[in-house]
């Protein structure tokens, strides 16, 4: 059998199967087992005995897993008695959701004529690779990401943030200790560029301001935290640009490539390096993209 298996989602089920033989005929183990290692080293066995496991015919087991983990997997099956026997196996799970690739496996295969399925896992892992080092070269990531942040304010009325394109709460730690315990109100605060969404690409918010008479608390005390100003909403852009998509094409081929290429350059990624600023296409395709990092906790 085969000792990869390829599965792109978190919600996807991993079909392991085996089937144990004796001089090629396929036999029944006294007992069968099988163990299966989580990416962060979790291990459970299951047995046939205990109706875990399910047998297809002579020799023929099978398990389906809940790929519940993005990383490596490796499983064990184990037979005793007749048919005593170890296959070992891993297969990979992707954490990206699709939304935080920037173009897809299937656009890959379609730039670059690939129209068959052996060369899923590089490919997959290609889309990814492009995706993070955009990421890394503009200093912001373009997917969205519900979450909190925490910041330092700039002055008493400015706070910029990571790339934001939602807002659910504001609330600020007023004596510098770590509680957040001061929520703002809606009118309290502005969200700026005020016409940020209203381009032809839609852009994220990037500061926030204190109206109405409010200020953030700004003063840094020796022992005090300077994260005071606590931000929980959609970070990332509002939506992929066209031209982050189509470097993030680009990116990907020539990842795709660098598996083929005796000599590729090591140091990134599982066949080599592709960065961005070795790309004068991506370069300008990105170039007003790329934004200098802001203070986070």
């Amino acid at each position: 059998m085969g000792a990869t298996i390829f599965y792109e989602s978190a919600t996807e089920l991993a079909t392991l199967t085996n089937t144990f033989a004796v001089a090629g005929t396929p036999t029944d183990p006294t007992t069968v087992s099988l163990t299966v290692t989580t990416p962060t080293g979790a291990s459970t066995t299951y047995t046939h005995a205990a109706g875990e496991i399910t047998r297809t015919g002579a020799g023929g087991y099978t398990k389906d897993i809940a790929s519940s983990e993005a990383g490596a997997w490796a499983y064990v099956w184990t037979g005793t008695g007749a048919a005593s026997d170890t296959v070992a196996g891993t297969w990979t799970v992707f954490s990206a959701a699709l939304a935080h690739l920037y173009c897809t496996a299937a656009e890959l295969k379609n730039r670059v004529g690939v129209e068959d399925t052996e060369d899923d896992f590089e490919i997959q892992q290609a889309v990814e690779t492009a995706a993070r080092e955009i990421d890394d070269w503009c200093k912001r990531h373009f997917f969205r990401q519900a979450g909190t942040r925490v910041y330092a304010a700039d002055s008493p009325y400015r706070c910029t943030v990571d790339d934001l394109v939602s807002v659910t709460s504001v609330r600020t730690d007023e004596a510098g200790d770590g509680a957040f315990e001061t929520t703002w109100a809606g009118s309290d605060y502005q969200l700026r560029p005020v016409n940020a969404t209203a381009g032809a690409v839609p852009r994220p918010y990037r500061q926030v301001w204190a109206v109405g008479g409010r200020t953030w608390p700004h003063h840094r005390a020796v022992l005090a935290r300077a994260e005071r100003v606590e931000v929980t909403g959609v970070f990332g852009w509002p939506a992929v640009p066209t031209n982050v998509k189509a470097a993030a094409r680009i990116l990907a081929a020539e990842q795709l490539k660098l598996k083929d290429a005796p000599f590729g350059v090591a140091g990134f990624g599982e066949f080599g390096a592709v960065r961005v600023r070795d790309n004068p296409i991506a370069v300008r395709l990105l170039r007003s993209y790329r934004r200098r990092p802001v203070l986070v906790a």
